[in-house]
């Protein structure tokens, strides 16, 4: 990949493992600087040094519960402190609480938000009022879900989460626009990560029904939704804000959610 964004620093939180990790190497590939921002310190010390190791790009872990406002604020002023200055913030540390409603606990609710809403809204603050200090702009980049438009059985809190972080994602874009922060959306479907890999193994979701429903055929890798992310980021997007881009193989657009119909195989001339 070409680097499209060298001299950049990117912030990148839930970074030590699924896509969170797959958007971390994709901008370091850009040629971006990144700071790997994890609730696990450990992993994310292992995924800054993998990151080094195999790219010679330069990266640091940072350990930060997004849940907590208040180490949001120091992730943002602690990146900035290191290399100067952040331009872009993606935002992809999320919970999921996989129960029925009736089953749902208020903590189950308060937890899936203060990570997935409060977490993202505290860190892209705290960017935006640095950016805004040091006077440029940037690119924050929210991980949000096709959930937030079609739901599923057992996920009442997460969908709600992405449907507020959607429209958080818009009004930002609105306020800051001013500024020059771009702040967009990427809209994953079932995406082959170890959390994805687990639900099926333990028979919470079943492969063969997804995959049925999605045009085509298959989960996404990790690598296709940091592809998206890295645009988003990058020049080739500097006239786009405000949105939510499905990364889904045409998922939602399968929007009667029936399995398409059998593949016929053609005949090749």
């Amino acid at each position: 990949m070409a680097e499209t964004l060298a001299g950049k620093v990117a912030l990148v939180t839930g970074a030590a493992q699924g896509i969170g990790a797959a958007c971390a190497w994709a901008l370091t590939n850009a040629g971006a600087a990144i700071v790997v921002a994890d609730l696990n310190g450990a992993a994310a010390q292992a995924t800054a040094a993998q990151l080094v190791a195999a790219t010679a790009g330069c990266a640091v872990a940072m350990q930060c519960d997004v849940a907590d406002t208040a180490q949001c604020e120091a992730l943002v002023g602690e990146a900035a402190l290191h290399f100067g200055r952040v331009d872009i913030l993606v935002n992809c540390a999320a919970v999921v609480a996989m129960k029925p409603a009736l089953e749902l606990a208020v903590a189950d609710w308060e937890r899936v938000f203060a990570v997935g809403v409060y977490g993202a809204f505290a860190a892209s603050r705290a960017f935006a009022e640095a950016a805004i200090a040091g006077g440029h702009g940037g690119a924050i980049v929210n991980i949000s879900s096709i959930t937030a438009q079609q739901s599923a059985h057992g996920r009442t809190a997460y969908a709600a989460s992405k449907a507020a972080l959607d429209s958080m994602t818009r009004s930002l874009a609105l306020e800051w626009a001013e500024y020059g922060i771009r702040v967009n959306a990427v809209a994953p479907s079932h995406t082959a990560t170890d959390r994805l890999k687990q639900a099926i193994d333990a028979g919470k979701l079943e492969q063969a029904t997804i995959v049925q429903r999605i045009p085509l055929g298959r989960f996404a890798e990790p690598s296709e939704i940091a592809d998206a992310v890295v645009f988003l980021c990058s020049e080739q997007a500097r006239f786009i804000t405000g949105q939510v881009l499905a990364v889904d193989g045409g998922y939602t657009a399968n929007g009667g959610w029936i399995a398409l119909p059998a593949k016929v195989e053609r005949e090749r001339g």
